[in-house]
């Protein structure tokens, strides 16, 4: 028999030869041809440690095979799980960089906003103080107006009287020499 026949098919023959065979009238029993049966039962047994065997090997392969495929998949689990924690360390230093530099931004945002508030609030007060002297000097140019009209008046006064003194003095003497005429 040749190599290529498996015990399968020398099985499915014995069956077929069984099937095909002759019955032995009144009984179960069935007429094969000895020398056939023979054959295919010697087949059989020559085929059927090679095949175990082939089949065994097989199943070794298979369970190396499963061995390798388990330790390749936790190898790849293991490097999506690195991987994925490379991402996260790596979102997470994203996240704090750019929060750092948000708190930045914002820390200068509020510096600025500080210093421009303390300007107005200096220029408010500047402001302010500005126009408390200006007031102030108002009234004080006006008091001391006041006090020039006042002295300039009062000034007047003292030279028009001094001036109507004299002249009334002026004007006596006129009518003592005129009556003296």
């Amino acid at each position: 028999m040749s190599e290529d026949i498996r015990v399968i098919d020398l099985i499915g023959r014995l069956e077929d030869m069984l099937m095909e065979a002759g019955k032995i009238p009144l009984s179960k029993r069935v007429s094969v041809d000895r020398e056939e049966m023979l054959d295919l039962l010697y087949n059989l047994k020559e085929r059927l440690p090679y095949e175990l065997d082939t089949a065994l090997k097989i199943l070794d392969e298979q369970d190396s095979i499963l061995e390798a495929a388990k330790n390749d998949a936790r190898f790849i689990l293991e490097d999506a799980k690195r991987e994925r924690e490379q991402s996260i360390k790596a979102c997470n230093e994203d996240i704090a960089l750019r929060k750092k530099q948000a708190d930045n931004e914002m820390e200068t945002m509020m510096r600025e906003a500080t210093l421009r508030a303390e300007e107005l609030v200096s220029e408010s007060r500047t402001m302010k103080e500005a126009k408390a002297r200006s007031e102030k000097l108002i009234r004080e140019a006006q008091e001391y107006s006041r006090n020039i009209r006042d002295g300039a008046r009062g000034y007047s006064m003292d030279q028009l009287e001094s001036v109507e003194s004299t002249l009334s003095l002026i004007l006596a003497e006129v009518r003592e020499n005129k009556g003296k005429l």
